[in-house]
């Protein structure tokens, strides 16, 4: 059994020249001799089969002495980090639309495809509103809540102010 060929089963080409190599992932492992001529942003080829597979460069490490030549005649190793393109033509995409608004003003804003709107305002802005309406039934309920203990100690001694724009 051959164990070079167990060790590096892949064939990639780099600038037109075939290197063994191990893909895992996104890491690939080359051992050489001459030092390939490949950077991030380079796409490159590796062989499956009958097919080709363009991988894009998107991270480079040259090891001098790494491969202590096990598994390989060759002396450093090149490891890249790699993006499968060919493979990527086939993924669904995330879809998203962008909508541009020139001005936002108000307090309830929903963005996104979650379906949920966050409402915030102050306690102190609800008292002031709830007062300044004609609501009397929506002013009882307001004086209960304030009223009740939990309520009080959460807010603590501002609740009998609250109460008094009541």
């Amino acid at each position: 059994m051959d164990f070079d060929a167990l060790a590096y089963p892949d064939i990639i080409i780099i600038d037109g020249i075939e290197y063994k190599a191990c893909k895992k992932n996104s890491s690939l492992s080359i051992p050489y001799t001459d030092e390939p001529d490949v950077g991030i942003g380079d796409v490159i080829t590796q062989k499956s089969g009958k097919r080709d597979v363009e991988l894009k460069v998107l991270d480079a490490s040259f090891t001098p002495g790494a491969t202590l030549e096990i598994g390989t005649d060759h002396p450093h190793m090149l490891t890249l980090t790699v993006e499968n393109l060919t493979a990527n033509q086939h993924k669904s995409k995330d879809s998203s639309s962008v909508v541009n608004i020139g001005n936002i003003s108000g307090h309830q804003v929903q963005v996104g495809n979650n379906n949920s709107q966050t409402t915030n305002i102050s306690i102190q802005e609800l008292v002031e509103k709830i007062a300044k309406s004609d609501d009397t039934e929506a002013k009882n309920a307001l004086v209960k809540f304030l009223e009740n203990s939990t309520v009080a100690s959460v807010i603590g001694a501002g609740v009998s102010g609250l109460i008094s724009l009541l």
